[in-house]
């Protein structure tokens, strides 16, 4: 091998090649070795900061968010460091970044926005992590909330994310805000039919749901008759229940108001016209 390298280069170039390896490739293997260990370093220290007992003690949505930040910055003084290091001259990097930022903000003009936004839902909080919220034609509850999006987890399993910008430029619903909400259904019933049985029916059917709230003072449950449609009355209920529990109450409404009905003998019309043929 020194047989060979003695043909292809003279001394001189020799002595510096190997000086230069002797220098700079150890340099570069000690980069190599500290990026490698510092961000090790930082997520192992992201981790232990987001199980303590200080973390705990943080707003949740706010806990992600600064973890974010803090991870993208401390890995950038790792870079910042390891330049340092290897001679790069910290006040021409400096420099170069004032130089550059007109330029890389203009080309992450959405990046930068994210950012404010993601700081905007941190200190306005429209939403918490663990909420069910609806935005841009997308839900889901919300799993995390990083520096740049949100994260929403959906319920058949599937990960949706969504810039902040979006979340703060958009109309948002926040179906957790409120511990109660009020589940409006729907139901016709022939014109035959005597309309305070079919009221009836609906209401102790709802009644008999262990998570409708019942309290008459503050949350009542009502039947009543919104519309005579082309071929039946149409009859709207509204229970009050805790949020968690709308769907719960909503299947159940479903299934056993058409049980009591055919129990009973209401009958559920439907879309019929009249033909009258005549014979000259």
């Amino acid at each position: 091998m020194k047989e060979m390298l003695e043909r292809i280069f003279t001394p001189d170039t020799l002595d510096a090649l190997i000086k230069f390896l002797a220098n700079t490739g150890v340099k570069i293997l000690i980069s190599i070795l500290i990026l490698f260990i510092g961000f090790r370093l930082v997520n192992s220290i992201l981790k232990k900061i987001k199980k303590s007992k200080a973390a705990a003690k943080i707003d949740s949505s706010a806990n992600s968010f600064i973890l974010s930040f803090a991870s993208i910055a401390l890995k950038a003084i790792i870079l910042i460091t390891v330049a340092a290091y290897l001679g790069v001259p910290i006040s021409s990097m400096v420099a170069l970044v004032a130089s550059a930022g007109v330029a890389i903000g203009l080309a992450l003009q959405g990046g930068l926005s994210n950012i404010a936004s993601g700081l905007m839902i941190i200190i306005f909080r429209p939403f918490v992590l663990g909420d069910y919220i609806e935005n841009a034609g997308q839900s889901g509850t919300v799993d995390s909330i990083g520096i740049f999006h949100t994260t929403l987890a959906t319920v058949d399993n599937k990960k949706i994310v969504i810039p902040n910008s979006i979340l703060t430029s958009q109309t948002l619903i926040n179906y957790s805000a409120e511990k109660t909400r009020r589940v409006d259904l729907e139901y016709t019933a022939a014109y035959e039919c005597d309309i305070d049985k079919v009221k009836s029916i609906i209401l102790e059917t709802a009644k008999a749901i262990p998570a409708a709230l019942k309290r008459e003072d503050i949350a009542p449950i009502e039947v009543m008759v919104v519309a005579h449609d082309a071929s039946a009355i149409r009859y709207r209920i509204r229970i009050w229940c805790n949020s968690e529990d709308y769907w719960t109450i909503a299947f159940a409404m479903n299934e056993n108001v058409k049980k009591a009905f055919d129990r009973e003998g209401i009958e559920i019309p439907y879309n019929k016209m009249d033909v009258n043929v005549v014979n000259k």
